[in-house]
């Protein structure tokens, strides 16, 4: 079996990337890091590869009926391996990776074009999630299931405190250290303002990060490194990679223009308001006994409400004695007043707060009066805001509906809603195709990069496109993973005067059509 593994310092000089059949053109990584150090250094299990499959990011772009779009999946990869010596099997003490072999073990695929000059173009990093054996004795083998940081990310529930004027880009930011988010972030930054955004604690860390780019059209992704990725919308770069009709396949999928054709464009604005300051919440109905000393502190949780309804608040006051508090050494307050020997601390939530109430008395105490002030930040309503401005004069209307929880400025909506009115009310093609036996065209585009595509069988010539989607396979007849290949999804995007821009070598004919 060939050796197709690549790296410099274990198997090569510093001017190869392993030893390799001259007829073979692919050299594969596939490091696993079997002892969890971080190091990559357990070996490349490469020269055991009979297969690849990966699939990152959306495969189409709009939901059933126009419900918003796609989110982004947790990314996938599964490698088969050969195992005729038991090397994964996790009850095999022989195994040199015994006992390590198992679930949550972080894992790199990459692949390196031997016939090339580029670096290995990197295809996926994640975290192993299952391991399965198939075949037996000589034909034994594994498959490896992996997935990506959208699945970390799925597991964990972010909790931010309420912040005021804070960009997205600084916004995810701090959903993902939350959550321990441990393999690097590339957040670019937004031009857009939150007035007040907050994370509660109820909703996943993805949902909170959904909900902040889908706010401002921008787009989250984990890349082929495992970083965690944010674009607004404003950006546009030059194209990464030119399609040409005689390099792909003539397996071409391209949708009817009906599938992302809207009449109606309707976006749910959500205008938040700073109230006076005033009671957010208030201990009701029970007076709770305080044992004396600090060791015996009552913990108690508040949540904040404005007109009955759940809130957030800002400039929230640490409740003060006497004036927010009451402690008393009986239920009906008639005792003796033991607030001037109590305590309470409070920390703040965003829509909830944390108080721990102690007592220094050395007697016992009642709570006889509790609350928490501040300034609630309120939704007086949900307001639509629609393109064409009045639906009804739209006949058969087919609807694009986008709930943007954190876009709180009407102005910036309505904008928004002429743009994308315009826009998704006209034909755009959404093109998915496929190539094998050009490594420097099949593995070079990343989630969301800018392609251009020139298919004259569609008759598109000049036409540029965000990636929204990749997939690679091996093909199955050829266990030395010599074949590979690539399919690629692609998403007509809004681009307009104010967010873009061209590569200042660029040249255009009159042929070539922007916007898309």
């Amino acid at each position: 079996m060939t050796d197709r593994r690549y790296g410099i310092n274990k198997y090569g000089d510093g001017k190869k990337y392993g030893a390799s059949d001259l007829r073979e053109g692919l050299a594969w990584n596939v490091s696993i890091d079997w002892d969890g150090d971080g190091l990559f250094d357990d070996g490349n299990e490469a020269s055991r590869l009979t297969g690849v499959s990966i699939s990152r990011g959306r495969k189409k772009l709009l939901q059933a009926v126009g419900q918003g779009f796609e989110n982004i999946p947790t990314g996938t990869a599964v490698v088969t391996l050969r195992n005729d010596d038991g090397r994964f099997d996790g009850w095999n003490t022989s195994s040199p990776l015994y006992p390590n072999v198992g679930y949550g073990k972080e894992i790199i695929i990459s692949v390196r074009d031997l016939n090339g000059t580029d670096s290995p173009y990197p295809l996926f990093y994640g975290t192993i999630m299952d391991i399965v054996p198939v075949g037996y004795g000589g034909n034994a083998k594994v498959m490896i299931h992996a997935s990506d940081g959208m699945d970390y990310l799925r597991n964990y529930v972010a909790s931010v405190a309420i912040q005021e004027n804070i960009t997205p880009d600084t916004a995810i930011g701090k959903v993902l250290d939350s959550i321990g988010w441990r393999w690097g972030k590339d957040l670019s930054s937004s031009m857009d303002t939150i007035r007040y955004w907050w994370a509660s604690g109820n909703k996943q860390a993805i949902s909170e990060i959904e909900d902040l780019a889908l706010s401002f059209l921008g787009y989250f992704f984990i890349s082929t490194t495992g970083t965690a990725c944010f674009l607004p919308r404003t950006h546009v770069s030059a194209s990464v990679v030119d399609y040409m009709q005689e390099k792909l396949l003539k397996d071409i999928d391209n949708p009817q223009p009906y599938e992302l054709q809207r009449s109606v464009t309707r976006l749910k604005v959500h205008p938040r308001y700073q109230a006076a300051t005033g009671t957010l919440w208030q201990l009701l109905g029970n007076t709770p006994s305080v044992q004396t000393g600090a060791a015996n502190a009552l913990t108690l949780f508040a949540n904040y409400s404005y007109n009955n309804v759940p809130v957030p608040a800002v400039n929230v006051i640490t409740p003060v004695a006497t004036t927010d508090f009451l402690i008393n050494s009986q239920t009906d307050g008639l005792g003796t007043n033991l607030t001037g020997s109590c305590t309470v601390s409070m920390t703040g939530f965003g829509d909830t707060a944390k108080l721990v109430i102690t007592n220094n008395s050395g007697t016992l105490g009642y709570i006889t009066f509790l609350r928490i002030r501040g300034d609630a930040i309120y939704e007086p309503n949900v307001s639509d805001v629609t393109y064409p401005d009045d639906p009804s004069t739209v006949r058969n209307p087919r609807e694009l509906v986008l709930d943007l929880i954190w876009q709180q400025d009407l102005n910036t909506a309505v904008d928004i809603a002429n743009i994308m009115g315009a826009f998704y009310g006209g034909n755009h093609p959404i093109p998915n195709v496929k190539m094998e036996a050009y490594p420097d065209f099949q593995f070079k585009t990343e989630l969301f990069d800018i392609v251009s595509l020139a298919l004259p069988y569609l008759g598109l010539s000049g036409e540029t496109f965000r990636v929204g989607g990749i997939e690679y396979e091996t093909d199955a007849q050829y266990e030395n993973c010599q074949k590979v290949q690539t399919r690629i999804y692609m998403e007509p995007y809004i681009s307009g005067a104010d967010f873009m821009q061209w590569d200042t070598n660029a040249t255009w004919d009159t042929s070539t059509v922007f916007g898309y």
